[in-house]
């Protein structure tokens, strides 16, 4: 089998599907990453053929725009930029999987995918990293612009849901439609139905952290939270694990490795420990957002794997990234989620359902507010819920491993090759 792994975004979007292509070479297939410019270094490393779905240049103008982490703007940037890459990345995945024995998996964001299922018969799994994306009206996600409550009658959900679909074939269906009529395939009408693969969704998180719904996908199976962290085999480095033992253990903050606007994030962190009297760790690509001169109490870090580093740690406050999330799941580390847009806030709030930590709004983050918060965080109990429920994620369990052989039993006997959503009936 050729796996063909297709995604964009970041560490968070980018690193489980090298996890994925590792465990598929290692049960012998042949694995090709299609992503960002950025991670053809770190394919290489783990002997994964590469792609370029999309040039350095192109991602730095994506993530460079402050749009991207408005909780409105956020979709509209997205889709904007995206929409022009469609035939493009149509054209690349067409000639990828050319070999009879492809197989493509994929982010529901990259369209072109699901493409090439419909024109060439090819086997697709949608890989699905949170459950936020994932229309439902018996269980809604926390939607990050215009939401509605929680609790809003179904038959509200159903026209909102009816609503975004409208907005996403405004802003990407039209280009979407031109490609298809291009390749002689009819017209997409609700988007984001569509644009999960009737063949297989493998959810990449536990039933524990999203329980399945009536009105999921049909095709959706859960794997549980994919545990890949390039680098982890080196360890920390010494001082790093000496600076973290020297004393109580320090708080790790992260906007995530895409933000570079995160100056007034970093900033309140430093004051916020100030006021706790706590080190903390600053983890960021990009120094030039951190407040100078850093206390000695708080010190900067490029890159460390969470699953080293957030065991070390008493708290982590973070976007809410699925990974971040997850990660500090894992290690038993409260969290304290300051979520902007995409999935943050629906990460948010299934970690303050867990009992896994807290989260603050955008008119909440003061430093006194952040340190209130925390300080309720560093308390015992909350310290041990979350390594209670750590103990969820089982020596044994190894989702990457669970979702390659579900993709090799969709190889050996694909289904339908092509159509349109076959979930479940849109009422519920």
């Amino acid at each position: 089998m050729h796996a063909i792994l297709v995604t964009m975004g970041t560490d968070g979007d980018v690193f489980p599907y090298v996890g994925l292509g590792v465990r598929l070479r290692g049960r012998g297939h042949r694995v090709t990453l299609a992503g960002p410019e950025p991670y053809q270094g770190l394919a290489a490393e783990h002997g994964l053929s590469f792609h370029c779905l999309v040039s350095q240049a192109a991602a730095d103008e994506f993530l460079a725009s402050p749009d991207l982490w408005h909780p409105i703007k956020s979709g509209l940037h997205g889709a904007r930029w995206g929409a022009r890459f469609i035939r493009g990345q149509y054209e690349l995945l067409s000639e990828l999987a050319r070999d009879a024995d492809a197989l493509i998996v994929t982010n529901p964001g990259i369209l072109a995918s699901r493409l090439v299922q419909e024109r060439h018969g090819k086997p697709v799994a949608t890989w699905l990293l949170q459950p936020g994306l994932l229309p439902s009206v018996c269980a809604p996600p926390v939607m990050p612009a215009l939401p509605l409550p929680q609790w809003a009658p179904r038959w509200a959900w159903h026209i909102y849901w009816r609503m975004v679909d409208a907005v996403g074939g405004l802003l990407i269906g039209r280009e979407l439609n031109r490609v298809r009529e291009s390749l002689g395939l009819p017209p997409v009408r609700r988007l984001f139905r569509w644009w999960l693969s009737p063949q297989l969704v493998i959810g990449m998180f536990p039933e524990w952290y999203a329980a399945p719904q009536a009105d999921w996908p049909t095709q959706l199976r859960l794997a549980g939270f994919p545990r890949f962290d390039p680098g982890a085999s080196d360890g920390l480095p010494a001082d790093l694990v000496d600076f973290c033992r020297a004393a109580a253990p320090p708080i790790a903050f992260t906007p995530g490795t895409g933000m570079r606007h995160g100056a007034e994030f970093f900033q309140t962190a430093v004051e916020a420990c100030g006021m706790l009297g706590r080190r903390g760790i600053l983890l960021t690509r990009h120094e030039q957002q951190l407040p100078t001169p850093l206390p000695d109490a708080v010190r900067h870090v490029a890159f460390a794997p969470f699953g080293e580093l957030l065991p070390l740690c008493a708290a982590v406050v973070h976007h809410g990234g699925i990974g971040t999330t997850a990660r500090a799941l894992a290690a038993g580390t409260p969290q304290l989620v300051l979520p902007w847009a995409w999935d943050q806030p629906d990460n948010a709030a299934r970690v303050r359902k867990l009992g896994a930590g807290n989260s603050l709004g955008p008119r909440q983050r003061s430093a006194a507010r952040l340190a209130e918060a925390l300080s309720e965080l560093l308390k015992p109990e909350a310290q041990g819920r979350c390594r209670a429920l750590s103990a969820r994620f089982g020596d044994a369990e190894d989702a990457l491993e669970r979702a390659a052989v579900w993709l090799e039993e969709l190889y050996a006997s694909p289904g339908p090759r092509a159509g349109e959503f076959t979930g479940a009936p849109e009422r519920a």
